[in-house]
């Protein structure tokens, strides 16, 4: 994923520019409340469009919702979105944040907390709550959760001898993986043991942060405080080392097409959960998935996170903004988003209902997202991490050495700290 610089600053730059304010919400004649929200366009857009109808008609002249969904032109167009409307303090009441800027947001006042205001809180899963928490206080909640897994072509792996783990318990060492991903690589037939993708930003810490995680490695100090001796720590350092054998043993494929694994040109997979629609498309491909590979000493980790709300700052009109929340993520709203994104649910009441996630193969990716799920590092400075580390980590998959790139990423964040 990519982002400019002038996006990146203005992210870090809201901080400061993000006074007190208004936002758009007012009265109406009738003393009618008018809220409105802000979510990126995508999967989700007709899906909320009905939940926000129907918060209407049940909330006839008390209060009226208006939701804008923002195009993203860029992967960063709705976050410059927001950064402008800090500076200029006309936030909407509610608005949709990605997991990981719930620190940067909340430190920068943009988003404010809801502690007490969330009904139901306990029946959301672990991960969602630590998502939406910033030093001790819940800040977001959302309706769906995210983890990534190993796909695989059941026909390859059969041929190879490999029986993919059935349980967590039993996913393979990341030793197990490398070795299947080695007798599963054929170059003369243009067959790679593994596909990831090596996109820039974003996906690179969140397709690797368990490697990390696992062997006792971390991408900045608990409090998110420093960088250094942690991203570039020798448990990382470690880590990233390790997946690098993968690139530079020609066991992925460093241009690989946007249908390798489809196609049958890779066995298997380290993909986001949201893969296995796109695999509907694809009947002549025989595939399941098996659990994110684990730690030799057994240390089962799987990345977590997804957009979720939160109330900004500007609102004059919380107690509202809150009816208005608790209504989107309430049970049979979380339903409806999940299964409209094919996401899993974030509500435990909600997965309950969605009978698809006890079967095979999505019951791996609901049990990680009940038992393994691990959030991304809580720190104001994250949009420079996340963004500097996805950098080095391609400089290193393309063969750059490993401690050199992730010393940067810790200067980066340490200089970004500082401010």
């Amino acid at each position: 994923m990519k982002k400019t610089s002038a996006g990146l600053a203005s992210v870090l730059l809201i901080g400061a520019l993000a006074g007190c304010g208004s936002s758009d919400s007012s009265g109406g004649d009738n003393g009618e409340v008018k809220l409105s929200l802000w979510h990126p366009e995508g999967d989700s857009t007709e899906t909320y469009k009905e939940i926000i109808e129907n918060f209407n008609e049940e909330y006839d002249g008390e209060i009226e919702a208006e939701i804008t969904f923002i195009p993203r032109g860029n992967k960063y167009a709705y976050e410059d979105k927001v950064s402008a409307g800090a500076t200029s303090s006309t936030l909407p009441d509610l608005l949709a944040l990605d997991g990981p800027n719930v620190a940067n947001y909340a430190e920068s006042g943009i988003i404010q907390p809801i502690d007490g205001l969330v009904e139901n809180q306990d029946d959301f899963v672990d991960s969602i709550i630590s998502q939406g928490t910033y030093n001790d206080e819940l800040y977001t909640v959302g309706a769906t959760e995210s983890t990534v897994a190993l796909f695989y072509n059941v026909e390859m792996l059969k041929e190879a001898g490999f029986e993919p783990p059935k349980a967590g318990e039993e996913a393979w060492t990341w030793d197990e993986f490398y070795e299947a991903a080695k007798a599963l690589t054929d170059k003369e037939k243009g067959i790679y043991g593994a596909n990831w993708t090596l996109d820039y930003g974003e996906w690179i810490i969140y397709f690797t942060g368990p490697a990390v995680w696992s062997n006792g490695g971390s991408f900045i100090a608990e409090d998110g405080s420093t960088a250094e001796g942690y991203v570039n720590g020798p448990e990382t350092v470690e880590a990233i080392e390790y997946l690098q054998k993968f690139t530079d043993e020609g066991l992925v494929n460093l241009q690989p097409t946007p249908t390798e694994f489809e196609d049958g040109n890779a066995a298997m997979m380290l993909m986001g959960s949201w893969e296995w629609t796109k695999l509907q498309d694809y009947p002549e491909t025989e595939w399941g998935i098996t659990y994110y590979p684990k730690s030799a000493d057994g240390e089962q980790v799987s990345p977590s996170g997804d957009w979720n709300w939160g109330i900004s700052t500007n609102t004059e009109h919380k107690e509202e903004a809150a009816t208005l929340l608790n209504y989107i993520v309430n049970e049979e709203n979380v339903v409806k988003v999940a299964e409209g994104e094919n996401k899993p649910a974030a509500r435990m009441s909600s997965f309950e209902q969605m009978e698809e996630w006890d079967q095979e193969p999505l019951n791996v990716l609901k049990d990680q997202v009940l038992n393994s799920a691990h959030p991304r590092p809580t720190t104001p400075s994250y949009p420079v991490l996340s963004t500097k580390y996805g950098q080095a980590v391609q400089n290193i998959f393309l063969g750059g050495d490993v401690q050199e790139e992730l010393d940067k990423v810790a200067s980066d964040v340490e200089q970004d700290l500082s401010r």
